[in-house]
């Protein structure tokens, strides 16, 4: 099976780590984060911060040999990655604590915290996505934490309205659970879609929060603002919803171990991933992708961004140009 990157570059920048998460910068430019995998087995909630993480970067036209590139992450806590366009074209990584490190457009640096306020934002917790939306990077996090990255150290709190956690939202799982944003989409930076614990959707205008009328209290874990107008969210076991406004509907009840941790729109349908494969919304049926095997085993994260979707996961990589899917590396071939 041919791959996009050479032994020795795999050896050099991701043996003994895995991918936890990715995104499209260009067609041609896509990041990873990756995990030391050994560490990963023994670390705990308190040392969490002792595992060596790297920032990735693939370049396709760069020549074979010469197209990976990484950045050690330090202490950042479950750090996440995603790409802006606007107001410059950079990749970010922000960890759960808010520590960001960027590159792109001739910068490259570990740049000042999120701001954290309870009230104000722009964080008021820690931070569990981070989403480019019509070029703009987005974060969501616990407490209703909502930002928009503006620029190098120039986070825009968007927490506007949003209820503030009080003393009795800190000691109650469900009450905070709840107040924890888990993922964000829009169509537009003005019809934005956020989720959180059980049931619980929020829209916003630009200026201010409403939550939206939800018919389920299952949890919520991913979203899709479509492009063919309709709001998708998956909720837990691989059930999927969809609708928009005050309409929703349950269109696929799942019975999956995993719930799906991405979707996204590309190629004119919608794709979910977990940990355990490739799904794409049909009308109103979530059918597996048919895909071929050594692109299954790339499932776990998703990304997509000028034309390409990206999937990354425990054991590969690989992306679909529109057309056909690549293999950058599948990990069982590169350490076989």
């Amino acid at each position: 099976m041919q791959q996009l990157i050479t032994q020795t570059e795999y050896d050099e920048c991701l043996l003994g780590y895995h991918i936890t998460d990715c995104a499209v910068r260009t067609s041609e430019y896509f990041h990873f984060i990756a995990r030391h995998t050994e560490q990963s087995e023994t670390a705990s909630v308190i040392s969490e911060h002792t595992v060596s993480k790297l920032e990735v970067g693939f370049y396709l036209d760069e020549s074979l040999g010469d197209r990976l590139g990484t950045q050690g992450l330090g202490d950042f806590e479950s750090p996440l990655i995603g790409a802006s366009v606007q107001p410059v074209a950079q990749v970010v990584c922000v960890a759960a604590s808010g520590k960001v490190y960027s590159r792109g457009s001739d910068i490259e640096e570990f740049e000042s915290e999120i701001p954290w306020d309870h009230k104000k934002g722009p964080s008021r917790g820690s931070i569990h996505r981070i989403r480019m939306i019509h070029g703009r990077l987005y974060v969501v996090g616990s407490g209703h934490t909502v930002c928009r990255r503006r620029g190098v150290n120039d986070w825009e709190s968007l927490c506007f309205d949003l209820p503030v956690m009080t003393r009795a939202d800190f000691d109650d799982v469900n009450r905070s659970d709840n107040m924890a944003f888990v993922d964000i989409d829009g169509f537009n930076h003005e019809d934005l879609y956020a989720i959180a614990g059980k049931g619980r959707i929020w829209h916003c205008d630009g200026k201010q929060w409403k939550q939206v009328p939800f018919p389920s209290n299952m949890f919520l874990h991913s979203i899709c603002c479509a492009g063919d107008g309709e709001v998708y969210i998956g909720a837990q076991s691989g059930t999927v919803f969809r609708g928009r406004g005050q309409r929703w509907e349950m269109i696929s009840r799942g019975d999956m171990s995993l719930p799906f941790k991405d979707m996204v729109w590309h190629a004119d349908r919608v794709w979910c991933t977990s940990d355990y494969g490739l799904w794409q919304i049909d009308g109103k049926r979530v059918v597996p992708a048919d895909v071929r095997s050594e692109i299954k085993v790339c499932a776990g994260n998703l990304s997509a961004a000028e034309g390409v979707l990206l999937m990354a996961g425990v054991h590969g990589a690989a992306f679909h140009d529109g057309r056909d899917w690549q293999v950058i590396f599948n990990k069982l071939d590169m350490e076989s």
